[in-house]
């Protein structure tokens, strides 16, 4: 109990330092500037023929690839940071022990992931207000963006795809492109503080964003196959295939090397923490 407890306070160290951190108020007024860009002409054109709009609309944005590109990029710039040591860690480091500072820093990487795309989730749905109705379907609105062009008058550019709300219900998209998109915001925290642990920060930075600009050749070069080895893509389900038909990764892929890919970081990170330096880093 003692040991969770430190774990914990590790992690919650981390979270209470925001606050103060300029970075998360950029990063969050530019995450709601440019998702309102794709949002709110949803809203307007709900208000326009007066029929409310269901609240399913985070499975759609990583469908588009330059909207998961930014998205993921926002990830990026959340961890530029890591490894998290600032003048208080080296004394929370010897109060807790390294291996728990280092439990406590993958469990902060964790939570951060799944704040950042809960907050994306939150923002979509607000922005629908007043016209919002919640609904066990998909709705009337989602409906028609996906099997009409009314999309192109009312100038909607998110990808409301038919073929997506063929394959999933509506709560099943938003399960699965929640937990698929936190295991990809893992994955590129923990890639980076990995990175960081041996490098300079600037490095673990660049290779975590040449890793999402990954996922946009994939798109470009249109080859199924390449998408298996661009773990970004994976968050989008318009990139993964539920009925393993197709030369696309399946929902079961994904999940099981997004896993893997997770605990091999977890072990480097166990590894690298032995022999790092703890030197204080200044913040970004």
């Amino acid at each position: 109990m003692d040991r969770a407890k430190r774990i914990i306070f590790c992690c919650a160290q981390n979270l209470r330092k925001w606050p103060s951190n300029l970075r998360i108020y950029v990063l969050a007024l530019l995450l709601i500037a440019f998702l309102s860009t794709l949002v709110r002409p949803i809203a307007a054109f709900s208000a326009t023929v007066n029929v409310p709009t269901a609240p399913w609309i985070f499975p759609y944005l990583a469908l588009d690839p330059t909207v998961l590109l930014l998205l993921m990029l926002g990830i990026v710039l959340l961890f530029c940071d890591a490894p998290f040591i600032d003048a208080h860690q080296p004394y929370v480091i010897i109060r807790s022990g390294k291996r728990d500072w280092l439990l406590g820093q993958i469990l902060y990487i964790m939570a951060t992931s799944a704040v950042y795309f809960l907050f994306i989730t939150l923002n979509c749905v607000l922005m629908l207000l007043p016209d919002l109705a919640f609904s066990s379907d998909w709705g009337k609105i989602l409906g028609t963006l996906a099997q009409t062009n009314a999309g192109n008058a009312y100038d909607i550019h998110l990808p409301v795809s038919y073929q997506l709300q063929l394959q999933y219900t509506p709560a099943a998209a938003m399960i699965w492109s929640l937990f698929i998109n936190w295991m990809v915001g893992t994955f590129l925290g923990l890639f980076m503080f990995v990175c960081n642990m041996r490098l300079p920060r600037e490095i673990g930075a660049v290779a975590a964003s040449l890793l999402v600009l990954l996922q946009y050749f994939c798109w470009e070069a249109d080859g199924f196959i390449i998408f298996h080895f661009s773990p970004v893509s994976w968050a989008s389900l318009g990139n993964l295939d539920i009925t393993h038909l197709t030369a696309l990764p399946s929902n079961t892929f994904a999940v099981c090397a997004l896993v893997g890919l997770n605990l091999i970081l977890i072990l480097l990170a166990n590894l690298f923490i032995k022999k790092m330096d703890m030197d204080i880093l200044p913040p970004v």
